[in-house]
C-alpha cells in the first residue's frame, strides 16, 4: 500500500477546510487536487517539507474544476505536469475565461483574496478521462468514477482502499460525523447526486478522502449519512420553494438550516465556521434555487 499524505493548505487561515493529497511514485509523486491559487505557497512549503519540488509533480488528478479544488492547477502544468480532467471540464481548463466570468459574479471583489491567480492549462497536458477509466502512474493505479450532482464534470478517483471523493462526497472536518453537501450553483443536480452517493457506496472501498477534509476509515457510514443528508436538504427545497420568497430570504433560512442541523448533530461552533469556510452556507441557497427552477418547475 502507497502512503498518501494529506496537505494542509490553510485555507483563509483556517486549519482542515481544504486539503491535496499526494502519492509518491517511483518517478515523482502525483497531486489530487491543487487547491486555489492563493494557497499555492503553502503547498510548495508543504511538498518542500516531505521532499519534494513542483518539477517532481508528474500528474493532477481533479476531481472537478472549481477554484477551490483546481486553482492552482495551470501552475502546476506550467511547470510540467500533466492534468487529468472530466471531459467536460477540460476546455474549461485550456480556456477558464467563461469559469472565471461566473465565479466573479458570486465573488465579486474578493476573486483576487479568495482564488489568487487561476492559469490556464496547455492543450498538450491536459488529459479527459472516461467513466471507469484505468489510470496507470508507473507503480500507482486510478479509476476514475463519473459522479455527477455537485457538478456535471465530477470525478472521484478510487486508488486501493482509498476514494478522493471531491465534493460529492460531502465536507466532513475531523473528529465529528457531520457531512455537509456543498448545494452550490450552477450545475448541481439532486437525483444524479443521489445515484452518485448509491454507486460510490456499492463499490464497497473501507475508506474516503474528501477534499474538505481528510482520510476517514469508516465510509459505508459517511455515504450513509451523506445520503440522508441529502435527503433532508431535498425536503427543504420542497417545504420552502413552493412560496415565492426573495433568494435573500431563502439565504437566510438556508444558513440557520444548516446551523441547526450542525448543532442536532453535536457539531461546535468552532468546526461549524470550518465548514462555512469550506462551504459557505449561503450559496446553497442559490444552487438549490437554479435546482428548483431548471428541474422542479420546468
Amino acid at each position: 500500500m502507497h502512503t498518501i499524505h494529506t496537505l494542509d493548505l490553510n485555507f483563509l487561515n483556517r486549519k482542515e477546510a481544504i486539503a491535496v493529497y499526494l502519492i509518491r511514485h517511483q518517478k515523482g509523486a502525483v497531486l489530487v487536487e491543487t487547491g486555489p491559487g492563493s494557497t499555492l505557497p503553502v503547498l510548495l512549503e508543504n511538498m518542500a517539507h516531505l521532499g519534494f519540488s513542483p518539477k517532481d509533480i508528474t500528474h493532477v488528478l481533479l476531481t472537478h474544476i472549481h477554484l477551490d479544488h483546481a486553482g492552482a492547477v495551470g501552475w502546476f502544468a506550467s511547470q510540467g505536469a500533466e492534468v487529468l480532467v472530466h471531459p467536460v471540464g477540460k476546455p474549461h481548463m485550456a480556456d477558464p475565461d467563461k469559469l472565471l466570468a461566473s465565479a466573479k459574479r458570486i465573488y465579486q471583489d474578493r476573486m483576487e483574496s479568495l482564488w489568487g491567480d487561476f492559469l490556464p492549462v496547455s492543450e498538450e497536458n491536459l488529459v479527459a478521462v472516461n467513466d471507469r477509466e484505468v489510470i496507470r502512474i508507473n507503480d500507482l493505479e486510478f479509476t476514475a468514477l463519473h459522479t455527477p450532482g455537485h457538478a456535471e464534470h465530477h470525478i472521484s478517483w478510487l486508488f486501493e482502499e482509498v476514494c478522493f471523493t471531491g465534493d460529492v462526497g460531502g465536507v466532513r472536518m475531523p473528529g465529528v460525523f457531520y457531512i455537509r453537501l456543498p448545494m452550490v450553483p450552477p450545475e448541481l443536480n439532486i437525483e444524479k447526486w443521489r445515484q452518485s452517493l448509491v454507486l460510490l457506496d456499492e463499490l464497497d472501498f473501507p475508506r474516503i478522502a474528501p477534499t474538505h477534509y481528510g482520510i476517514y476509515n469508516v465510509a459505508h457510514e459517511h455515504l450513509s449519512i451523506a445520503l440522508n443528508i441529502l435527503n433532508e436538504n431535498e425536503d427543504w427545497i420542497s417545504k420552502n420553494f413552493q412560496e415565492d420568497k426573495p433568494i435573500e430570504v431563502l439565504r437566510e433560512e438556508y444558513v440557520q438550516f444548516l446551523y441547526k442541523q450542525g448543532i442536532r448533530m453535536g457539531v461546535s461552533e468552532e468546526t461549524l465556521k470550518t465548514s462555512e469556510v469550506a462551504d459557505p452556507s449561503w450559496m446553497g441557497a442559490d444552487g438549490l434555487s437554479r435546482y428548483w427552477k431548471k428541474f422542479r418547475t420546468a
